[in-house]
């Protein structure tokens, strides 16, 4: 019977190549679409899974307050990890990671870079699972001075040589290859290039500094154990012991907080994260976006089987007066929709296989084919197959299989039963609703990027690049500045310990209050050299900037910005001291105000800062203002003349300053993607409900035709009842779609407003193509000969 089934469906299919088509383009767009994000969705949440141990690894985080700041960071102090794992019974192993971002080292007279370089203390492989290629995880980083590297970095460096034993030259250390690992999974928060052994820096590693934080501390709960108690036990018994006897003396309270590693990637806010994050409000927002794709792309098959009705009420009326019960008709058509449902399935895998890696090239995502494979996502396209071959199919096959044989053999089965009409336009109006929230995200998104792009931002980071500089390059740093300053194209060039985007260090240190007092404060701050201000053009609003001409400069003087002069009140601030040590003598003063400026992203409020004269730095800009493409031929030219053996790399300040951005426009990318989507499925379901409602009207149309209606007239009349579909859809997608984007700013310190021209915009869109979609097939319906279809009346 079940063969008998599957046979019909085939030749029924194979009768209507059309129709089939349409169905299946529908439904392998909807579906398609729904498992790229079942793919991102599975990665997002898969973070940290590879970990065999993971529900007990969590990290020592720390909440900071001072009396006028709070921040929460996701450092601690360097030797909590160690006095913890000694002093409570229920940490099993510890571990810290200290350093990251990149780092160069040398080898064969050649200079590399890692991205991700950190120290690490040799219980790292027992804290995380790392699958050695070489080595053994036990004891390679036992001794100081050794390394393991990730498989792709010993590709990199060594091209196919051994890489054990093998000497890697840093600025101040020599570090033997003791193992090479494959490489950290992509699903990981934290994923080193390279991990040296902490050891290497004895004073670093052993240091029992706690007025410090610069470490990522990792600890593993026994079995059973509650990290509510041990979190109480970190706040009621360390934080007295250590850290209170320094800190409260400045009126500083230190919290510890404890994350579990499956938490961090979509539940952290902590600041000083090793990688970007997610967030589960996304999670939340495609799961339901997958769904939508999933049941618009049903109700467009609900809607086009129905359309065509009066077509297959001959076919039912003869079947159930030859002997067929309702319930094998449904069975049939059920099976229509299970055949379309499969087919459509297997050209989405296909299409996937195509897609996923060109958009893992435009969009720079790491969607993963191998996941196709995995448990979840099985269950998942099994329970595609049976929500849409189910669900897509059970409307039509009630609604055609309830057909009279005698109306079904007369022709007119389909075209009385109209009492779902109303049925068939919720749901392509809930399309319509779907749609026009996806629009609103998009346009919303892309004008808060456009807005980060475009915002005064304090500084010019126009054609400015960035590039890092070692010990050896630093100290020649003036020599390369005047061989750049030479090329007409170069108009400045600056260092500093860090970039814009990039942050920058806290410090207790005394300052002097309005009152004239020298007082306890956290305050921020960087070093840079003399032309940092002019590099990125900012404005200094009094004072004056760091000058070579003052030679006590680089000894005594800092410049602070606006926010600094308002955080303490300063009716002058020019002459107000600090003392960067409390035992030292020395009293820095302010010589200039600098106009705000954006140091962080503008997820971050601007935070008051100082800066001071440094001239051993190793972040390099160099500001172009004449050809771009030649500036950088000469200054590649001038290193390569000065360091032969030390390779150029560099990037765009613009670019790099966006990076903290790249998460939402990924986001932004995929929401304008998954609309378009969107709205070609609606478009489809547009072609199948006014393919229907013609088919209904047809008599009306050919009467109002006889009785002296134009085809204009009659193309009006059946669009219209499309137009008001998406203006009742629109209507809640414009309420929640303004929630919801709204509260997506909220997570902008400085963001765009929603104004009425997105509204405006995305419902003209709409708007024009439902005109288009519809209207052809009015017109169509409308430019028929009356008489063909009054003849037989």
């Amino acid at each position: 019977m079940l063969k008998n089934y599957f046979l019909v469906a085939i030749r029924h299919l194979k009768r209507q190549p059309g129709y089939a088509l349409l169905n299946i383009l529908g439904l392998t767009i909807g579906i398609a679409s729904a498992l790229l994000i079942v793919l991102y969705l599975n990665q997002e949440t898969s973070f940290d899974k590879h970990h065999p141990n993971a529900e007990n690894i969590y990290r020592i985080s720390a909440d900071i307050t001072e009396p006028d700041n709070a921040f929460r960071w996701a450092v601690s102090q360097p030797p909590l990890g160690k006095t913890v794992n000694e002093e409570f019974q229920e940490i099993k192993q510890f571990t810290r990671f200290a350093g990251g971002g990149n780092s160069r080292f040398r080898y064969d007279d050649r200079n590399y870079e890692a991205e991700n370089w950190y120290l690490v203390d040799s219980t790292v492989f027992e804290v995380f699972a790392v699958n050695f290629l070489q080595g053994d995880p036990v004891t390679a980083l036992d001794a100081p001075n050794s390394v393991a590297i990730s498989k792709t970095l010993a590709d990199k460096v060594f091209k196919g040589e051994n890489p054990m034993g093998k000497l890697l030259e840093t600025e101040r250390f020599s570090y033997k290859v003791t193992g090479v690992y494959e490489d950290i999974p992509v699903t990981s928060h934290i994923r080193p290039d390279a991990m040296a052994s902490f050891s290497t820096n004895e004073r670093y590693a052993n240091s029992q500094s706690w007025g410090g934080f610069g470490l990522y501390t990792y600890v593993v709960l026994n079995e059973g154990v509650d990290p509510a108690y041990v979190e109480k036990r970190l706040n009621d018994e360390i934080i007295p012991k250590y850290v209170a006897t320094i800190f409260d003396q400045f009126d500083i309270k230190v919290k510890y907080e404890m994350i579990n590693i499956l938490d961090i990637h979509l539940y952290s806010d902590f600041q000083n994260e090793p990688s970007a994050l997610g967030n589960i409000d996304y999670i939340y927002i495609f799961l339901a976006v997958a769904i939508f794709l999933v049941l618009i792309a049903c109700i467009n098959y609900m809607n086009l089987a129905t359309a065509r009705s009066m077509r297959r009420s001959l076919e039912v009326g003869i079947r159930k007066v030859m002997g067929a019960v309702r319930t094998s008709l449904i069975r049939q058509f059920i099976m229509e929709s299970v055949l379309i449902a499969l087919v459509s399935m297997a050209i989405s895998i296909l299409v996937l296989l195509v897609a996923v890696p060109l958009i893992n090239d435009q969009l720079g995502t790491s969607l993963m084919l191998s996941d196709l494979t995995s448990k979840e996502i099985i269950m998942t396209l099994v329970g595609i197959l049976i929500f849409t071959g189910l669900v897509s199919g059970s409307y039509p096959a009630f609604y055609l299989s309830g057909f009279s044989p005698i109306k079904a053999i007369k022709g007119g089965a389909g075209s009385k039963r109209t009492g779902n009409v109303w049925l068939r336009r919720v749901l392509v109006g809930i399309q319509f609703a779907v749609s026009i929230f996806m629009l609103i995200g998009t346009l919303v998104i892309y004008q808060q990027m456009q807005y980060v792009r475009n915002a005064d931002l304090g500084f010019n980071k126009d054609q400015v690049i960035n590039f890092s500089l070692n010990r050896a390059t630093s100290e020649r740093w003036e020599t390369l500045r005047t061989k750049l300053l030479a090329n007409p194209n170069i108009e400045n060039a600056s260092t500093s310990t860090t970039v814009p985007g990039n942050g920058f260090g806290k410090n207790v240190m005394q300052v002097e209050t309005k009152e004239g007092v020298m007082e306890e404060y956290g305050v921020d701050w960087f070093g840079v050299d003399y032309d940092y201000v002019e590099v990125l053009d900012i404005e200094l609003v009094k004072g004056r900037n760091f000058s070579r001409d003052h030679l006590s400069d680089t000894a005594t003087a800092v410049l602070v910005n606006e926010a600094m002069v308002a955080r303490f009140d300063w009716d002058d601030p020019i002459g107000k001291r600090f003392q960067f040590d409390r035992d030292s003598t020395v009293f820095h003063k302010v010589i200039g105000v600098i106009k705000d400026f954006h140091h962080q992203s503008m997820y971050n409020p601007i935070e008051s800062f100082m800066i001071y004269p440094n001239l051993n730095n190793r972040q390099a800009m160099v500001k172009i203002s004449g050809d771009l493409e030649e500036g950088i031929d000469h200054i590649q030219a001038s290193w390569e003349e000065l360091f032969p053996n030390a390779p150029f790399e560099y990037q765009f300040l613009d670019q790099n300053f966006m990076r903290d951005y790249e998460s939402d426009q990924l986001r932004g990318q995929l929401f304008l993607g998954f609309a378009l989507m969107m709205i070609i499925i609606s478009g489809l379901g547009l072609l199948g409900l006014a393919s229907f409602t013609a088919e209904q009207r047809t008599k009306e149309i050919s009467v109002r035709k006889v009785l002296g209606a134009d085809v204009k007239g009659l193309v009006l009349l059946l669009v219209k009842d499309f137009i008001w579909l998406v203006l009742v859809g629109a209507l809640p997608a414009f309420i929640i779609g303004y929630k919801i984007m709204n509260n997506w700013l909220g997570d902008f310190e400085y963001h765009t407003e929603i104004n009425l021209v997105i509204f405006v915009v995305v419902l003209l869109i709409v708007t024009a193509f439902v005109m288009l979609t519809t209207g052809f097939q009015a017109y169509k319906a409308a430019s028929v000969n009356p008489a063909d279809n009054l003849k037989y009346e």
